[in-house]
């Protein structure tokens, strides 16, 4: 997932979550436009069915629900396309970010610290981007400690082989153990590559 020197262009980068969420908005807008048709509609065509009422009042509640039908689904179908439409670009202020921050957990997982999270000035989730920045870079400092402290530790190491260079083999063997289990906290820490840089979500 390599997002550097790269402006991401489209709306939908997370389908199964955004669709989900328009999914949603979407249902809850038929569900909205049927309460009010509910609402709008139930009385006249119970006045209708009622045979006790004169023809006028009943022809003139068949004019209400014919003329209320020429303009409540045109403006509803309207209405919910708009809905659908903004809610895309709504979701997307949230679904970028998140996006990006999937991206920068992955780029930690293969050992890199050396990037920091900027997502744009209209994204939701600016506290969470300062958040993650932190522990980035608390976690650089830390590794940078260590891989500092085990230079050291390897240079003392070193000139404490030269000093008993006059051991048998037996007595070394604690120090061979040592240099060991150095060098392999030396790899695991040279994992992380810790160069600070910026690298924008767009």
């Amino acid at each position: 997932m390599k997002l550097r020197g790269r402006r991401r262009r489209s709306l939908i980068v997370n389908k199964s979550l955004q669709y989900r969420f328009l999914a949603t908005v979407v249902i809850y807008g038929f569900i909205t436009v049927a309460f009010l048709s509910v609402y709008i509609f139930v009385p006249d065509f119970l006045v209708l069915q009622d045979e006790s009422l004169s023809f006028e009042v009943r022809a003139a509640a068949a004019d209400n629900i014919l003329a209320f039908h020429s303009r409540i689904w045109p403006a509803a179908i309207v209405l919910i396309c708009f809905l659908g439409i903004h809610s895309t670009f709504l979701f997307h202020r949230l679904i970028g970010p998140l996006y990006r921050f999937h991206w920068a957990f992955e780029q930690v997982r293969e050992g890199d610290l050396s990037f920091r999270v900027k997502i744009r000035k209209k994204d939701y989730l600016h506290r969470e981007e300062d958040v993650l920045n932190k522990m980035i870079e608390v976690l650089a400092g830390k590794l940078e400690s260590i891989q500092l402290a085990g230079l050291d530790a390897l240079k003392s190491l070193g000139e404490l082989e030269q000093k008993v260079s006059a051991w048998t083999d037996t007595d070394k063997e604690p120090l061979r153990l040592h240099r060991q289990h150095l060098d392999t906290l030396m790899d695991t820490a040279r994992y992380f590559r810790l160069q600070k840089g910026e690298h924008e979500h767009r």
